[in-house]
């Protein structure tokens, strides 16, 4: 059976709580799942044993901070976690929603840059898989209009560029974020916000209904 690995951050906690997504795999069968947390430094395994003591570059899962782990000059210091994510079939990384308020267009290539050299690292992988969940909107008070229209403009960029055989893409922004041609296009959809007007962590509704649709994602 094939292993996943899932490396995240709040939001994808909360989709892996919120929407039962170790259930779902469970009832699937068709691979195993562990997840490794940035924000408490623990690794969760399918049996629901947690193991701590790795280290992540940076503080908020940033396209950088992946960039400094799967790379052919990784630092000393982050190949452990590097060696424990390529023990698994399948590497699944989501980048936090800061990291979608984009603010100038030669951020938003660098961005497109480091993605590259992830994926590049991945491309000489050829018995792994590698899947990227572009990174979740922000709220409209939380970001601006030609900030949240680069991060649209990325997770496109992501989901239609064509990449190694053995990566893809889940456009996890798309799912929430509301359409291009609405007044507060690209931010995050208010069916899925949560009361606290600064928070734009999606609610519980939000991972209930997309959970599913990661995980038939990862069985495909």
């Amino acid at each position: 059976m094939k292993s996943v690995i899932f490396f995240h951050r709040s939001v994808g906690r909360n989709l892996i709580k919120d929407g039962g997504i170790y259930q779902l795999v469970k009832e699937s069968s068709a691979f195993t799942l562990s997840d490794y947390d940035q924000n408490t430094d623990l690794l969760t395994s399918p049996n629901g044993q947690q193991k701590p003591g790795f280290v992540f570059p940076g503080g908020n899962t940033r396209p950088a901070d992946f960039a400094g782990i799967f790379s052919e000059t990784t630092s000393v210091q982050y190949e452990l976690i590097r060696d424990m994510a390529l023990r698994y079939d399948t590497i699944v990384i989501k980048s936090c929603y800061p990291n979608s308020n984009i603010k100038s267009d030669e951020e938003l290539d660098i961005i497109k840059g480091q993605y590259q050299a992830i994926c590049n690292f991945f491309a000489k992988q050829k018995d792994k898989k590698l899947i990227i969940l572009t990174s979740p909107p922000l709220r409209p008070i939380m970001t601006k209009h030609d900030n949240a229209k680069r991060a649209r403009q990325l997770a496109n960029w992501l989901s239609n560029l064509t990449f190694a055989s053995n990566i893809n893409v889940f456009n996890f922004f798309d799912q929430l974020a509301i359409p291009e041609d609405d007044k507060h296009a690209n931010t995050l959809k208010p069916e899925y916000r949560r009361r606290l007007p600064f928070d734009s962590h999606p609610n519980a509704r939000a991972s209930i209904e997309i959970a599913p649709k990661f995980v038939a994602f990862l069985e495909n």
